[in-house]
């Protein structure tokens, strides 16, 4: 009897470790992206960019068409079954021109971008620019499937600086071009039409919005009835994002009639306090209007103080919701509905994150859950939130993909990278992850659930 009972523990114990090493196993397999149904693994890749200056790349994802936007190019990758990301079109703007701006979004298969020649300053700082250009003064529709050209229209500049990057925007039909405005045009009588909406499809002129004279147009959206703006209004520097005339100039939110132009409302951001053009003032969504307002930001930390702003239909303010509560410093944000979609981060040993739910009537949390690992990038798509995150908090490598229930937030499902992803920025399409690379490094890049 002796003898077969430690016969059976020698059994029993071997039955533990072999126990203890599968579950190492199964763990390593899951977390290393090779255990079937738990794992994202690469189906395809672009060819890599040519070497960049470091210039902002725009990305995105129109029907079977990833487009890249560079400063020397502009390029369509196919994404369908059976292309695998291979190139179909690119333009490359005329002589030494440059792309400098675009749409951030495609309306009805059609990307908007601008191109043009910077003038250079000199170096003895007599403000004479050494190579005069003609500043950003081409706007270029392309169809998005085989990269054809349907219109191009001339934009007038005031000078040959390169603007920001919120002069173009796409939606509902309309492309709407934001002209700048010489000192003469500026002082005019007779109100400022900088801002003028074409049909998308054709370049043709639709209207001119009634802006009032005393502003200057700093961004725009189009909603599903309305085109909603960020507006400068009260001083000379109105019209220029970059003049920093601060005080004399306050930030305001307008609504214009899509069908006209015709200016519906024009109210103050913060009703008690002016929103200075020191101030960053992003537009997060036109259905309802959201305004990302931050007043105070610290380059060295990332935190920022400000509030997110979202209006009724008549120019109302809601509830705001703050950059920085209980839940931390909100870094990345979608807005889907009544719903915004939020990622905070607080600070201990490296960054922590949440995904957080606020409803946009009442500012309130719907729901909020601890991540476990730092979160690198967003997307909603649907009823489904997905979230893709990094390897540690000391770590920037992206290997984790986790999906949420967008209205109770429960996890749907979890999954590891078996090569990491190349930044956080994707799109789903097909139910693949395709993740924008770097500059200089692959373009685009396709996951698919294995």
């Amino acid at each position: 009897m002796s003898g077969r009972a430690g016969l059976m523990k020698a059994l029993v114990g071997i039955g533990v470790v072999l126990g203890v090493i599968g579950s190492i196993t199964a763990w390593f397999l899951s977390f290393e992206g090779y255990l079937p149904g738990d794992a994202m693994v690469r189906t395809w890749a672009t060819t890599k960019d040519r070497p960049s200056d470091d210039k902002a790349n725009d990305s995105w994802v129109v029907g079977d068409v990833a487009v890249r936007a560079r400063f020397d190019a502009v390029t369509g990758f196919g994404v369908a079954d059976g292309q695998d990301g291979k190139k179909l079109w690119e333009f490359v703007p005329p002589g030494r021109a440059q792309i400098c701006g675009s749409a951030p979004r495609a309306d009805e298969g059609v990307l908007l971008v601008a191109y043009g020649t910077e003038s250079r300053a000199t170096s003895d700082g007599s403000g004479k620019p050494v190579a005069p250009g003609k500043g950003c003064s081409t706007v270029l529709a392309f169809d998005t499937k085989d990269g054809r050209e349907l219109w191009r229209v001339p934009r007038t500049v005031s000078d040959g600086r390169f603007p920001g990057d919120t002069f173009l925007e796409a939606g509902g039909g309309l492309a709407l071009v934001e002209h700048e405005r010489t000192e003469q045009e500026a002082r005019a009588p007779g109100g400022n039409r900088s801002l003028r909406a074409l049909d998308l499809r054709t370049g043709k002129v639709r209207w001119t919005a009634a802006v009032p004279g005393t502003c200057g147009v700093w961004d725009t959206v189009v909603g599903k009835e309305e085109v909603h703006a960020v507006l400068a209004c009260g001083g000379e520097d109105a019209d220029d994002p970059g003049s920093g005339s601060g005080e004399d100039v306050e930030l305001m939110a307008a609504a214009f009639g899509r069908g006209t132009g015709a200016l519906k409302w024009n109210v103050p951001i913060d009703a008690r306090r002016p929103v200075s053009t020191d101030s960053s003032v992003v537009i997060e969504s036109a259905d309802p209007l959201v305004l990302r307002v931050v007043r105070a930001s610290n380059s060295n930390s990332d935190e920022a103080t400000g509030t997110f702003v979202s209006f009724e239909r008549d120019g109302r303010t809601r509830p705001g919701i703050e950059l920085s509560g209980d839940y931390g410093q909100i870094d990345e944000a979608e807005v889907v509905g009544e719903r915004m979609y939020a990622l905070a981060w607080t600070y201990s040993k490296g960054r922590h994150y949440r995904l957080i739910a606020f409803d946009l009537k009442t500012g309130e949390e719907v729901w909020n859950n601890e991540l476990d690992e730092p979160a690198a990038g967003l997307a909603v798509r649907g009823d489904r939130v997905t979230v893709l995150c990094e390897w540690s908090t000391q770590a920037s490598a992206i290997t984790e993909l986790l999906v949420y229930d967008a209205a109770d937030g429960e996890e749907l499902d979890e999954r590891h990278f078996r090569e990491e992803a190349p930044s956080g920025y994707f799109f789903e399409h097909g139910g693949r992850i395709i993740v924008a690379g770097e500059a200089g490094d692959h373009a685009f890049t396709a996951f698919e659930r294995w």
